[in-house]
């Protein structure tokens, strides 16, 4: 059964979480109110998914994510922010941060639900293929690491994700709603702009290089086969 992680304060928000994941498959949950209690937790537990508040007493979810992704025993757990925050600035913060969702409180059950289930079948080990190799670039799925030219290449968790799983189809045009689904499962109106500043911000990193991400007008990119 898939664990969860309820990283939240109010007891009728985790209620209602509670009652919309008894509608899916069965999950194992538990259930922490503060930040110093969800990274033990996360941790300690391993949960295959965490549900993640951002105004938590004593501190801000943003902070737990961020420490979540340095965290090398915890940065693959895929988060999704469950908060009251609602502005287009949030969700773009807080997808750039590196959240695999991001859902306003309040939810309608079946819509959570479904993004649960999205996220974490995207998220399943059978799901990614490990390590990447091509054109001197280097991508390891489980680290969380890429190198150019054997250097570190430092990249945020979604560029990583989008240049991983472009690499991974090198040579065939994939759409910008098939990168929006197989990486973060955006599911707001920035989905499209933020994909784009991620392309632009890969190819600025990887210099001379960043010309193995070719532009498929009116439809997405693809990783050039002719330059790997």
């Amino acid at each position: 059964m898939p664990k969860i992680l309820i990283v939240e304060d109010d007891p009728l928000i985790v209620s209602a979480v509670e009652k919309t994941l008894t509608l899916g498959e069965a999950f194992t949950l538990r259930h922490v109110a503060d930040p110093e209690q969800a990274q033990a937790a996360a941790i300690r537990h391993r949960p295959d998914l965490i549900l993640l508040d951002i105004r938590l007493p004593g501190g801000d979810g943003r902070a737990v994510l961020k420490t979540l992704k340095e965290n090398a025993s915890t940065r693959g757990i895929p988060v999704i922010f469950l908060t009251g925050l609602a502005s287009e600035g949030d969700k773009v913060v807080g997808l750039n941060l590196g959240a695999d969702d991001y859902v306003v409180k309040p939810f309608g059950a079946m819509e959570l639900l479904a993004r649960i289930q999205s996220v974490l079948r995207r998220c399943r080990p059978e799901a990614r293929h490990g390590c990447i190799s091509a054109a001197g670039l280097r991508l390891d799925w489980d680290g969380r690491s890429a190198s150019l030219g054997g250097k570190p290449l430092k990249l945020q968790p979604k560029e990583f994700e989008v240049l991983y799983l472009l690499a991974s189809k090198r040579g065939r045009a994939l759409s910008r709603s098939y990168l929006i689904e197989n990486t973060s499962s955006y599911g707001t109106e920035v989905a499209t702009r933020s994909l784009d500043t991620h392309i632009k911000n890969i190819r600025r990193k990887l210099g001379r290089k960043g010309r193995l991400i070719e532009t498929v007008p009116k439809f997405g990119y693809r990783f050039g086969a002719a330059h790997a």
